[in-house]
């Protein structure tokens, strides 16, 4: 009576499986159309790629699964592995998330998809010693922003696991590239692409004009590589958007027989066909006639001993263009002791002038979205200058 028996439901796999919401932190947002075909084509990859983990493994569950790295990653993975969810109804605690690693994980099959400052948080917390997690944890894969080369390290050391960097959009499934988890990784890129996946980097004006990888161009005084667009072709590209014709033929182009998807994302790409990402194209910054990448600017300011989290955004200014700030969270024994003039005296001495940023705020905490991205455009958009600019140039 309690026999498993399946439905008899005709599915094409050109058919909607999923209406996922996105852009929210840069624009208005859109029901992205995932079909059958790309879900299942994404899960399929993630197998491929994590393909030492094998039936009985944990994946564990704090993203929220509407989201789309983790409705992938995490729901849809585990029917693919055939793998058990380590699901919990709200953020636990590094006590409860530890305690609950050592007492149900299985031996070095424990996969932690996560944000960064989730990696972060084990990382610094006092009490991990106490709990036997080091050999459980396998797979650890950090999505939905970048995975700073500090918080990786400290990760690592703390945990005796191996963090590596994920890549994905919404619009992809989510899943684009990743490192290699069991085999040789260049920290600070994206990694390489997932089974099936074609990736390149193209003019920012002409997806059709590709930049090969190691094209260079001067700046500053030094050869540095030339960045562009990252686009990408694959199984798991999105049908499009719900009822925005428009968005969907600015996002998604035919080329060569293939449908590319322009993902907004500024890099380039090594001789290894390896990706390392600038930044978001709608987020350069442009000050006095430069080019400025907001990761790049939070890079160098988390070079301050004080500053644990950093968030950079461009703020109009009528002279320059654009003028660059940043909001900047102290770890708890600067806190109250340092002043943001005094980073931005620190700056000058550090960082090439144009990338020195024009105001500095200290704050408790860089707000995140529930997947751990950080909100530029929120801090943006609360700024005095920002609101009278915009009040300003309404209507």
């Amino acid at each position: 009576k309690t026999a498993h028996k399946l439905p008899d439901v005709k599915i094409d796999p050109d058919d909607v499986a999923t209406y996922i919401m996105t852009g929210g932190t840069t624009g208005v947002p859109k029901a992205a159309m995932l079909t059958h075909f790309n879900c299942t084509s994404n899960t399929h990859q993630i197998k491929l790629w994590v393909f030492k983990i094998k039936p009985g493994a944990m994946i564990v569950g704090i993203l929220p699964l509407y989201h789309s790295f983790a409705m992938t990653v995490v729901m849809n993975s585990c029917v693919r592995i055939g793998a058990c969810m380590m699901l919990f109804p709200k953020p636990p605690s590094e006590d409860e998330l530890c305690q609950t690693i050592q007492d149900i994980g299985p031996d070095d099959a424990v996969i932690y998809p996560g944000a960064e400052i989730l990696f972060k948080r084990m990382s610094e917390f006092k009490d991990l010693d106490k709990y036997d997690i080091k050999g459980k944890l396998s797979v650890c894969v950090s999505g939905a922003g970048p995975l700073h080369r500090p918080v990786q390290e400290a990760f690592e050391k703390a945990t005796g696991a191996r963090l590596g960097e994920g890549y994905g959009l919404t619009e992809a499934g989510p899943v684009v590239s990743a490192h290699p988890f069991w085999g040789n990784r260049k920290i600070g890129t994206i990694g390489l692409p997932v089974p099936g996946t074609e990736w390149r980097i193209v003019e920012l004006d002409d997806p059709k004009k590709e930049i090969p990888a190691l094209t260079t161009i001067e700046k500053d005084g030094e050869v540095v590589p030339k960045s562009g667009e990252i686009i990408c072709s694959g199984p798991q590209i999105m049908k499009g958007y719900l009822n925005q014709e428009s968005d969907t033929a600015a996002d998604i182009v035919e080329m060569e027989g293939k449908r590319w998807l322009l993902t907004g994302d500024i890099g380039f790409m090594d001789e290894h066909g390896r990706v390392t990402i600038n930044d978001r194209k709608k987020q350069l910054i442009k000050n006095k006639g430069w080019s400025v990448f907001p990761s790049e600017v939070e890079t160098l300011m988390m070079g301050h001993e004080a500053v644990t989290e950093c968030a950079v955004a461009g703020i109009p200014d009528e002279k320059a263009g654009e003028c660059i700030k940043a909001w900047c969270a102290l770890k708890p024994e600067y806190q109250g002791k340092l002043t943001a003039e005094e980073l931005m005296a620190w700056a000058k001495d550090n960082m090439t002038f144009y990338k020195v940023p024009t105001y500095v705020e200290i704050i408790d905490e860089i707000p995140k979205s529930p997947i751990g991205k950080v909100m530029r455009r929120e801090l943006q958009e609360a700024d005095p200058i920002y609101i009278a600019w915009k009040e300003k140039n309404a209507g």
